[in-house]
C-alpha cells in the first residue's frame, strides 16, 4: 500500500493524489514545507468545499442537516420517554414541535423568495401545532380561545406589513414606522384575547398605552422619511 510522503496517509492503489494534502503519488514534498499550524487540515478543506458550493447546494444542505437533528432529536426523546415511563407522553409535544420546525425549515429553503407562500404555511404547520397542544392539554380549549386568535392575528399584522413594504416607493425610515404601529395594534390584539379569555370581558389598558407611545415615534420616523426623501428629490432636480 502506498503512503503519502507529506503526511504519512496510507494510500489505496487506484489513488493518484493524497485527498488530504492534495499531494500527487510519488511527488516528494517542497523542501520550503509550510509549519503545521499552516498545513491545510480536514476542517479547511471542508469549508472551502462548503465555500465551494453554490447558493442552491448551501440551502439544500441546511435543509438536510436541519432534518438529520431534528430527526435524531425526536428518535433519542421517543425512546427515552419509552424507556423511562414505558409509554410515549411528553415526547409526543417534542415530535409535534420539531415536525412543525422542520416544515418552517422546508418552506423556506424551497420558497426562499415566495414570502406569502412561506407564511402561509408557516401558519399552517403552527396551527395545527396550537390543535394538538390543546387536544391533549388537560385544560383544552385555550389553544382555539386564545393561542389561534393570538397567532392569526400576529401572522394577519405581519402580512400587511409586508404587503405595505412591498407598495412603497422608497425604503427607509417609514419602515420602522408601520413596524412600530404594527406592534402597538398586536399589543391591541394580545391583550383582547387574554381578557376574553381569562375574565370573559373586553378590557384594555397597558396595550392602550403601549400602543399611544408608539404613534409619536412612528409620526417622527414618517417626518424624517418625507424630509429625506424630499432633500433627494431636490438635489436630482438641480442636478446636484
Amino acid at each position: 500500500m502506498n503512503v503519502c510522503n507529506n503526511c504519512g496517509v496510507e494510500l489505496d492503489s487506484d489513488m493518484v493524489a493524497c485527498p488530504l494534502c492534495d499531494l500527487v503519488v510519488g511527488e516528494k514534498p517542497d523542501q520550503t514545507e509550510m509549519s503545521h499550524s499552516e498545513k491545510p487540515t480536514v476542517k479547511d478543506k471542508v469549508l472551502r468545499e462548503i465555500g465551494n458550493l453554490t447558493g442552491a447546494q448551501k440551502r439544500k444542505l441546511f435543509w438536510e442537516i436541519s432534518g438529520i437533528i431534528l430527526g435524531s432529536g425526536i428518535v433519542v426523546t421517543l425512546l427515552i420517554n419509552l424507556i423511562v415511563s414505558n409509554n410515549i407522553n411528553w415526547a409526543k409535544y417534542h415530535l409535534v414541535a420539531s415536525l412543525a420546525v422542520f416544515v418552517n425549515i422546508t418552506a423556506l429553503t424551497l420558497w426562499r423568495r415566495r414570502s406569502l407562500l412561506i407564511l402561509l404555511s408557516s401558519l399552517v404547520s403552527l396551527l395545527l401545532t396550537l390543535l394538538f397542544f390543546d387536544f391533549v392539554s388537560i385544560n383544552s380549549g385555550w389553544g382555539v380561545k386564545l393561542g389561534i386568535p393570538i397567532l392569526i392575528s400576529f401572522y394577519g399584522l405581519l402580512l400587511i406589513v409586508l404587503l405595505l413594504i412591498r407598495m412603497s416607493n422608497q425604503l427607509g425610515f417609514n419602515i420602522l414606522a408601520i413596524i412600530f404601529i404594527a406592534l402597538g395594534l398586536f399589543a391591541i390584539c394580545i391583550e383582547f384575547f387574554i381578557s376574553l379569555y381569562f375574565q370573559e370581558r373586553l378590557i384594555l389598558s397597558w396595550s392602550i398605552i403601549a400602543t399611544v407611545s408608539v404613534i409619536p415615534v412612528a409620526a417622527i420616523l414618517f417626518f424624517m422619511h418625507f424630509k429625506l426623501r424630499k432633500g433627494i428629490e431636490l438635489k436630482r432636480f438641480f442636478h446636484i
